[in-house]
């Protein structure tokens, strides 16, 4: 399971690299900070965020992030999420 959410989390993770070599790129032609949202980068790719929900407020809200953002996070929670944490020799005696 370990192994998955550390897949997962590096995939979203170099998602979101992409993105955000994409907005620096962006930024820099016009000299202004421009993001590329979420609805932006489905439609892109040929999802339409949109047409799922089309009544929904929750969408919308998240339709505005910032798609390098936002995965840059997700997959640093899947990244913690996959980190099994410290391991100790249980033949070593700990010394008060």
């Amino acid at each position: 399971m370990y192994l998955l959410f550390r897949a997962l989390g590096l995939l979203i993770l170099a998602v979101g690299v992409v993105f955000a070599v994409g907005d620096i790129a962006r930024s820099l032609a016009d000299e202004t900070t421009q993001l590329v949202t979420i609805d932006e980068a489905l439609s892109s790719m040929g999802f339409v965020l949109a047409s799922s929900a089309p009544e929904s407020r929750t969408v919308a809200v998240v339709g505005t992030w910032s798609m390098s953002i936002t995965c840059g996070a997700i997959g640093f929670v899947f990244l913690l999420l996959g980190h099994r944490g410290r391991r100790r020799d249980r033949n070593v005696r700990r010394i008060p």
